[in-house]
């Protein structure tokens, strides 16, 4: 319980570290997804999943994720998705690098670097967005009209 509650305390400040990383698969119990999909925390714990395989050095002091992107209205710029940015705060230089922004949709867990359009993918995040797909009833086909929304196209 208390690994649990520190690991939600890592998630709601936004923190991303060895033990963000860590915490992120094992905090998703399908039983917690609803069948209209992932809340903000949950596509966060999904993007984590998804950030592992790549090349972000999410255990590096500074690191964040910043979930609260909105339009003025509260609204996301992407509908049907949760959207973040990565980034890195440099103690020593005294400046803020943006490493990417992602999209996490809330049916199917569909996780994509929109700057570059590219689907993130690996095993655990296959995993995941199976039992989010199943708990929801949505596929990555229900979607194709969603996705034209993040400018991107689907892999070929």
């Amino acid at each position: 319980m208390l690994i649990r509650t520190l690991c939600a305390r890592w998630l709601a400040l936004g923190l991303a570290s060895v033990t963000l990383s860590a915490c992120a698969a094992s905090t998703l119990p399908p039983a917690q997804i609803k069948p209209q999909g992932l809340s903000l925390e949950q596509a966060q714990q999904v993007l984590v999943v998804a950030l592992k395989p790549q090349h972000y050095k999410l255990d590096k002091p500074g690191v964040f994720i910043d979930g609260d992107l909105a339009d003025d209205n509260g609204k996301p710029p992407h509908p049907g998705y949760f959207d973040f940015s990565l980034g890195y705060n440099d103690p020593k230089a005294g400046a803020t690098e943006y490493w990417g922004l992602f999209s996490v949709s809330v049916l199917t867990g569909d996780v994509w670097e929109i700057n570059s359009c590219k689907r993130l993918a690996g095993p655990a995040l296959k995993q995941l967005q199976a039992q989010i797909m199943s708990r929801t009833g949505k596929t990555l086909s229900d979607e194709a009209g969603q996705r034209q929304g993040l400018g991107c196209e689907d892999d070929k």
